[in-house]
């Protein structure tokens, strides 16, 4: 704006400067009746006019051409400027034709959604009636599950049953198995029985002791010769031989060498049995062995070391053999956490007569709908027997 209002003035000046001169150069040349090319003094006075006219217009269009870009390019580059504008108008049609036929383009993606959109609607409803026909078969398939199991649970009542015959008839054959090897060991002790009158079997426990842990070998040795003493006094004992310095005990030196080795500074006590090696008959020489074990503190005095429900003994029909059953599974326990058993009897503990006879007569007053606690009345160890006592709780 102000650049503008500056070149306007500027003309102002410039033109009124050029007309005033020209107008007193005019005047001269009219007074002095001076003449150009010849001519009359009045045609000098057009000519000089006409003059002051073009300088005027020059100097204007000069101006403007220096202080104004526009003017510059309407003057001088009219033509490039032209031909950029025909450029421009080119590449519009050019522009023009590529929007119609990306309008077309769009027409014929918009007809393709139509489409589209159209097939949607027919796979959405077809969509529906096949889920609603899923529906329907869901259901009639649940129909169908729930007859399967009822019929599939009458087979397994049978199949259990079948089961449950499976493993009587497997239990009875373990057990005619156990009879015939109690049968061939009786026959094989009558045996020896006619030839002589045994006073232990193979494999009985005569005597058992503990050793302290961290004793010497030599104090080992001695403890060893003063358990085989005691046995060999206690057999001379019941044999009524008086000879002292008889020895009926007699034990391996590789099985006397071997439990030194086993006890000697050990870090813990050790169990140490004195076990028949064979059938032992009376009137003949003894010949023992050595058993060692860690004597470890397996059950806590006061502790409830095992615990049953009697419905798991639901195929036993009598409460006597049902609390039998439940003292043998407590035998196998106690087994498996470390207490020794007998190696003839296979048990680690009784219950007294009265004991037993209070057990089965509570169960009986509770239908057998009870559940049976053990708990040990002394710390127990490794060389057992368990001294228990068993309660009796109702469950219903």
């Amino acid at each position: 704006m102000f650049i503008g209002i500056s070149i306007f003035i500027i003309l102002m000046i410039m033109g009124g400067i050029i007309a005033f001169l020209g107008d007193k150069i005019g005047s001269k040349v009219g007074k002095r009746r001076l003449t150009l090319f010849g001519l009359r003094p009045r045609y000098t006075s057009v000519i000089v006019t006409i003059v002051s006219g073009i300088l005027i217009s020059a100097l204007t269009i000069a101006v403007m051409a220096v202080l104004n870009e526009n003017v510059r390019v309407a003057l001088f580059g009219m033509q490039k400027l032209q031909e950029e504008m025909s450029e421009l108008n080119n590449k519009i049609k050019l522009k023009n034709q590529e929007l119609i036929e990306s309008k077309e383009k769009l027409d014929t993606k918009t007809k393709e959604y139509e489409n589209v959109e159209k097939k949607s609607k027919e796979i959405s409803y077809e969509l529906a009636r096949v889920d609603s026909q899923r529906i329907h078969m869901e259901n009639e398939l649940v129909a169908v599950q729930q007859a399967y199991d009822e019929a599939k649970h009458g087979i397994d009542l049978s199949a259990k049953e079948i089961e449950e015959l499976e493993s009587t008839k497997n239990q009875l054959n373990k057990n005619i198995e156990k009879l015939n090897k109690e049968k061939e060991l009786l026959l094989g002790n009558i045996t020896a029985i006619r030839e002589g009158t045994v006073i232990f079997r193979a494999g009985q426990v005569i005597t058992e002791a503990v050793i302290d842990e961290k004793t010497s070998t030599g104090n080992t040795i001695d403890t060893l010769e003063n358990i085989l003493g005691q046995v060999n006094n206690a057999l001379k004992e019941r044999m009524r031989i008086k000879d002292e310095k008889l020895q009926l005990v007699r034990i391996p030196k590789d099985s006397f060498t071997h439990a030194v080795s086993q006890i000697a500074d050990s870090d813990n006590k050790k169990l140490v049995r004195v076990v028949a090696a064979g059938n032992l008959i009376l009137g003949e020489p003894t010949v023992v062995d050595f058993e060692v074990y860690d004597n470890k503190l397996i059950f806590n005095e006061g502790q409830t070391i095992y615990s049953s429900g009697l419905e798991k003994y639901k195929d036993i029909n009598s409460y006597e053999l049902k609390v039998i059953r439940f003292l043998k599974d407590l035998n196998k326990f106690a087994a498996k956490k470390g207490v020794l058993p007998d190696p003839i009897t296979g048990n680690i503990g009784q219950l007294e007569g009265r004991e037993l006879l209070r057990v089965i007569q509570e169960v009986k007053d509770c239908g057998g709908n009870c559940k049976l606690y053990v708990i040990a009345k002394t710390d127990i160890y490794t060389s057992g027997p368990l001294i228990i006592e068993v309660r009796v709780e109702r469950t219903r």
